[in-house]
């Protein structure tokens, strides 16, 4: 019986909706793509390897809900990509979760991203707005002890 409940949510176009975290992007529904690039700093220019960088989505209401997350490599680079339906902002939180194992401890963050003036890039089709680029460096201060 379960086996049949998902090849009918597969055939109505609701696939996406089993097993995932994301905001599910059905058949039929506008969708693009976002990518947030960048690196996680701190005030000194140097790179902070293990921040949570979680991208987060206003799509399902007032309240913004995590659609992403990833962490910053031993360089401080992050990288962030998600297909999800067309928006103007995305907003990018940066959390030090493993306190001073990363060479500090670091208050977090959060970027309202603005892509409303970014240019859109490839095949743009009646329900696939395009892909929307945005690099980001996040600069991170020590908590006070």
């Amino acid at each position: 019986m379960k086996r049949f409940i998902y090849w009918l949510l597969a055939v109505l176009g609701f696939g996406s909706l089993v097993g995932c975290e994301q905001v599910p992007v059905m058949y039929g529904s506008p969708s693009a793509d976002y990518e947030i690039k960048g690196k996680v700093l701190d005030a000194d220019g140097d790179p902070i390897k293990g921040i949570k960088v979680e991208v987060q989505t206003y799509v399902a209401g007032p309240e913004p809900i995590p659609i992403i997350r990833k962490f910053s490599l031993d360089d401080g680079t992050y990288d962030a990509s998600v297909q999800t339906f067309p928006v103007n902002k995305l907003r990018l939180v940066a959390q030090d979760v493993d306190g001073a194992e990363n060479g500090g401890e670091f208050v977090e963050q959060t970027i309202e991203l603005d892509f409303s003036k970014v240019e859109a890039t490839g095949d743009k089709g009646a329900w696939y707005s395009g892909k929307f680029s945005i690099e980001q460096n996040i600069v991170l201060e020590e908590k006070e002890n």
